[in-house]
């Protein structure tokens, strides 16, 4: 099993997002098995994990730990990702990087490991980009790219009062057809 870390959007952003993922897919059935998530900007990619009690006690000693605080989304982007050798799309919003953001996300590598072990992820530590994703897979890079120069103005001026903390759990392995779901949301503050 694998779970992820991820800062939660309000109802405003989930519904644009939402509801852009929707068209998207009508056009160019892209899928939306990716919107089994809810909205969110990743801090902590999947990583392994053996005891989930102990990765919820751990999830709400984070949450009481910070307080809500505002992000900014700033443009869309189209990602070339990789399974089995074949290039798909993802369509992301673009998130500005703060310290705090920054700062949450080396914490949450730093204090798994401790407690946790060794819980890598996939583009971990100072290369790793905030993002919120919009459209994932289901067609290939190709199809991305045409849709998104049908786009008028990919810049996106968004901005939000993160309020909840995600934990999202994967079974393995994973990819385009793995099993995974929002497992727990959580306020953040006290």
């Amino acid at each position: 099993m694998k779970a992820a870390f991820a800062l939660l959007a309000n109802d405003e952003i989930h519904n644009v997002v939402r509801k852009l993922s929707w068209e998207i897919h009508q056009k160019y059935r892209t899928g939306t098995r990716h919107a089994s998530l809810p909205p969110h900007v990743s801090l902590k990619q999947p990583f392994r994990i053996n005891n989930l009690p102990a990765l919820e006690d751990y999830m709400v000693e984070l949450a009481g730990s910070f307080q809500p605080f505002e992000l900014t989304l700033t443009e869309l982007q189209v990602i070339p990702i990789s399974y089995s050798r074949t290039a798909y799309g993802l369509l992301w919003i673009d998130v500005e990087e703060t310290q705090e953001l920054r700062n949450l996300h080396n914490r949450l590598n730093h204090e798994l490991n401790q407690r946790f072990g060794y819980t890598p992820a996939d583009f971990d530590g100072d290369q790793y980009h905030f993002h919120m994703t919009i459209v994932m897979g289901g067609q290939p890079v190709d199809v991305y790219r045409k849709f998104y120069s049908e786009i008028p103005d990919p810049k996106i001026n968004l901005r939000f009062t993160v309020k909840e903390l995600g934990m999202f759990i994967y079974d393995e392995p994973m990819g385009p057809t793995g099993e995974y779901l929002c497992y727990r949301i959580m306020p953040i503050g006290k």
